[in-house]
């Protein structure tokens, strides 16, 4: 509620004045108090030299992040928004598997799914939530930017909270276009850059067109979602992006 309050006046600020506060915020604050609430598992420099880093370092502080910290980015309101947009049931791919409920409610809902992840951690916590709910699911294990998937081999793909957190922008939306036959979904936070942030966002879309830029495809549907008030999942505003591949 409080988080939801403070939300709500920011946006009320002019923008200029909510930038000035920010900015301070960044310069005095915000990377001592990240490590203050998150402790010594999370990366405060991460986007300083997440460019560098190794597979392995990259999949270690993915495994870390989800081993410490419930991310509860997607759940079920965004389930129930992808599933609208995605329409009748055919084959799926998740690409940024997180928690596994909305692959649960996709495979409820009569598509087939299949979902990668990047995070050992996130697929084995997905694992369970499949098989809490019964449900038959293919897991991968691979990077965004290296979907080891044939060309047009999903009539879907679903890529929500997850662009912004990839190395390589462009190799990944090359990949998600080349194997998607009919629909590509696209969530991710309405942000502008910071250094310090509670998160290891790589990626970042101000406005609709960022994303129109980065997906590239000739028909598409693209709107602003709020979602301030929420009690969980994602609160703040967030781009959602269809893709129409035909």
């Amino acid at each position: 509620m409080v988080h939801n309050l403070y939300l709500r006046f920011k946006s009320l600020l002019p923008k200029a004045l909510r930038s000035q506060l920010s900015s301070i915020n960044q310069a005095l604050f915000a990377r001592k108090n990240l490590q203050r609430k998150y402790g010594a598992w999370f990366d405060v420099d991460w986007r300083k030299h997440y460019a560098t880093m190794s597979n392995d370092e990259w999949i270690r502080a993915y495994d870390q992040a989800w081993h410490f910290h419930h991310n509860d980015c997607v759940d079920e309101t965004d389930a129930t928004m992808i599933l609208t947009a995605l329409g009748e049931p055919g084959s799926v791919l998740e690409v940024g598997r997180g928690a596994g409920r909305p692959s649960v409610s996709m495979a409820q809902a009569g598509f087939r799914v299949t979902a990668a992840d990047v995070s050992h951690e996130a697929l084995e916590i997905a694992r369970t939530t499949a098989k809490q709910a019964g449900i038959e699911i293919d897991f991968h294990h691979t990077f965004a930017e290296e979907l080891p998937f044939a060309d047009q081999s999903f009539d879907y793909i679903t890529c929500c909270h997850t662009l912004e957190h990839v190395r390589d922008l462009q190799a990944t939306v090359t990949h998600l276009k080349r194997i998607a036959r009919k629909r590509i979904v696209v969530l991710v936070p309405r942000q502008e850059f910071r250094m310090y942030m509670s998160n290891y966002h790589t990626q970042f879309f101000s406005t609709p067109d960022d994303m129109i830029r980065a997906m590239n495809m000739q028909h598409y549907d693209c709107r602003v979602v709020t979602t301030i008030d929420r009690d969980s999942e994602y609160q703040g505003d967030m781009i959602l992006f269809i893709g129409h591949c035909n």
